[in-house]
């Protein structure tokens, strides 16, 4: 049973879902019935939440991922490129005002 579980878990069937203390809960209950002992529950703690771990940050970055290519597709302005204009208009002005003082 113990190996069907850990098999489940790593794979990442509802990993993401699963907050530790319902993992603990679970696995406490497998070992009192049981079905693992408390060496093989904490081994399969600890994968569990180091699964869990690997996927939020995979997620996280296929979030950021996404939301960089949506902001590249909509040709918003972003912070550079706005520096960018700043830097233009600045050395326009200072070229105007040389050119004025002529």
């Amino acid at each position: 049973m113990s190996e069907t579980l850990r098999k489940l878990g790593l794979i990442g069937i509802g990993v993401l879902a699963i907050t530790e203390e319902k993992i603990r809960q679970t696995v406490d209950e497998l070992i009192e019935k049981g079905e693992m002992n408390r060496e093989e529950g904490k081994s399969l703690v600890q994968e569990l939440l180091t699964e869990k771990k690997r996927q939020m940050q995979e997620l996280g970055d296929r979030i950021s991922e996404d939301v960089q290519n949506a902001i590249d597709r909509s040709k918003i302005a972003t912070k550079d490129d706005i520096a960018r204009l700043e830097e233009k208009i600045t050395g326009l002005e200072k070229a105007v005002k040389e050119l004025a003082e002529k």
